[in-house]
């Protein structure tokens, strides 16, 4: 088998690594990335065209849509198989690509873009054969698991836990992506996708921030025995799906508070096998390069995992009902909605009574006229 790697990165070298050293049947012929220099290697090369030159598999490990997207369906057309662990790419052009690929008689597999080297998509694939999925969530970003991992353990603030992040390479120096939740929205997408077999544009599913969280926040629910985790999750009720990215309360037996670190967890209900968690490294050189290589041989040993995305989703937003926490230094004792209010170290903590997301969105619009570091937690049934 001749493959092609796009992306000479922290991955990219993983996987090269990985193949170099126990497959003599797997032949790099082509590595793309616009940072080589091409006279160290032959297989080097700055040219997108060369890259799809004699090969029967594109593993692409860049990060940005663009051209991503645009060779990755050269590839399909040309009859060759992609994989990737890009998640921006496969969250936005899903449909697209599994259609392309069927229709070329070729595969597109995208294990490493959800969960790192967490056997996640195929354990979706394979628990479908048999069950109606009716629920998937998970702690999906190493980055904001480390920082409120980080916060708890040492009573630190989030810009400090932050920086160390940074420091050890868990953040991008620019964090957006992981502390305001859209690599979660992507992944969860990703995943809804594939349990409940159709395609909602991962900006359907609603998103709340994680920069906004007071080191007294955490201290507060710690003392009550519980801990803030940043989720993403997404679930079947009354025929339509409902899908979000927030901070959510479990109480520390949950299985989700014992994982730390930069560490991920990801779970699905089925309606006979019921809940299946994993749990391991979400991200990172070799976790992911595994996943690459594990869908690697899946195509080499002729695996084949039939998606398609029959389903009409339909978006629920009016008739799920949550308990919300808002913590604010600033916050007004007078609202109806509460049920109960208390102070701790100058910071307000309300428990709201049961609302839809959308209630709770005009009560955050409203309540940030007052506070604008204000700060929205969802309390786990």
């Amino acid at each position: 088998m001749k493959i092609g790697i796009l992306g000479y990165g922290n991955v990219g070298k993983g996987v090269c690594e990985i193949i170099e050293k126990n497959f003599d049947d797997i032949e790099i012929v082509h590595i793309c990335d616009q940072s080589v220099d091409i006279s160290l290697d032959k297989r080097f090369t700055q040219d997108n065209n060369v890259l799809l030159n004699g090969i029967d598999v594109l593993l692409e490990m860049i990060v940005n849509e663009e051209p991503a997207h645009t060779i990755i369906m050269n590839a399909l057309n040309s009859g060759i198989h992609v994989i990737t662990s890009n998640k921006a790419t496969v969250a936005k052009y899903l449909d697209e690509f599994i259609e392309t690929a069927n229709k070329n008689n070729v595969q597109f597999k995208f294990e490493a873009s959800v969960g790192g080297g967490i056997p996640w998509i195929q354990s979706l694939i394979k628990a479908k054969r048999i069950d109606k999925i009716t629920s998937c969530k998970g702690i999906l970003n190493g980055t904001t698991n480390y920082i409120l991992d980080k916060m708890n353990k040492n009573h630190l603030s989030f810009n400090d836990c932050l920086a160390d992040a940074q420091k050890l390479g868990y953040a991008e120096a620019n964090p957006t992506a992981d502390i305001d939740g859209y690599d979660v929205q992507r992944k969860i997408m990703i995943s809804s996708a594939i349990a409940f077999s159709g395609i909602v544009p991962y900006k359907e599913f609603d998103r709340l921030s994680l920069a906004n969280i007071q080191l007294e926040d955490i201290e507060y629910f710690n003392n009550k025995e519980f801990t803030i985790k940043y989720v993403g999750s997404s679930f079947i009720k009354n025929k339509s799906v409902y899908g979000s990215v927030e901070p959510v309360l479990f109480n520390n037996n949950h299985i989700f508070t014992k994982v730390d670190k930069n560490n991920n967890i990801v779970e699905l209900v089925g309606d006979t096998i019921g809940t299946l968690s994993f749990v391991g490294q979400g991200a990172g050189r070799y976790p992911t390069a595994n996943a690459m290589i594990q869908d690697l041989l899946d195509i080499k040993n002729g695996c084949n995992d039939n998606l398609a995305f029959e389903n009409k989703i339909e978006m629920n937003k009016d008739d799920i009902m949550f308990e919300y926490i808002i913590c604010s230094s600033q916050l007004s004792l007078n609202q109806d909605v509460f049920v109960s209010v208390e102070n701790y170290k100058g910071r307000n903590i309300a428990l709201t009574k049961p609302m839809t997301p959308q209630a709770r969105n005009e009560l955050m619009s409203m309540l940030k006229e007052l506070d604008q570091y204000i700060f929205c937690i969802r309390k786990e049934d």
